[in-house]
C-alpha cells in the first residue's frame, strides 16, 4: 500500500515539475528578441556566420512575428511574416512555411535576456542567439 502511495506522488510531483518549467519557458520567452547572432555548419562545408540578423516577438497565445534578413549565403534571405510557436521544457518549436526557422529548437542556454538555440536537419547545424 505504502510503496502504491509513493510511486504516485513521485509521478504527480514529476508531471507537476515539468508543467512548470515549461510554463516558465514561455512566460519567460514571451516578448521581443533580437537575434543577435545566427550560425549555420553544412555537411558540404557551407554557411557561416553573422550577426544581427532581425527580431522576433513571442505572444502568449502561441503567435509571433519575425522579421529577419541578411543572411548572405542564403540569398540575403529575407523574412517578415507572422509564425505560430510551442515550446515544452527544453525546446521551441517554429511553425511557419518556407522558412528556415520553422523546425524544432533545443535551447541550450536559458536566460531572461539571452537565449541560444540549436537545431539540426539533415547533418546541417544551426545556432542562434537571441537578446533581449
Amino acid at each position: 500500500m505504502n510503496r502504491n502511495i509513493l510511486a504516485i506522488l513521485l509521478i504527480s510531483t514529476s508531471v507537476l515539475v515539468s508543467c512548470s518549467a515549461e510554463n516558465r519557458l514561455k512566460r519567460r520567452l514571451t516578448g521581443d528578441w533580437t537575434i543577435t547572432k545566427y550560425q549555420e555548419q553544412n555537411v558540404n562545408g557551407g554557411g557561416g556566420a553573422t550577426d544581427n540578423v532581425g527580431t522576433m516577438t513571442f505572444y502568449r497565445n502561441g503567435r509571433g512575428n519575425k522579421n529577419l534578413s541578411g543572411i548572405p549565403w542564403r540569398q540575403n534571405i529575407s523574412e517578415g511574416r507572422e509564425f505560430r510557436w510551442q515550446n515544452s521544457a527544453e525546446s521551441v518549436t517554429i511553425f511557419d512555411q518556407n522558412s528556415i526557422f520553422a523546425k524544432s529548437w533545443i535551447i541550450t542556454v536559458n536566460k531572461k535576456k539571452r537565449q541560444e538555440w540549436k537545431s539540426t536537419d539533415r547533418g546541417n547545424i544551426q545556432v542562434m542567439e537571441l537578446r533581449r
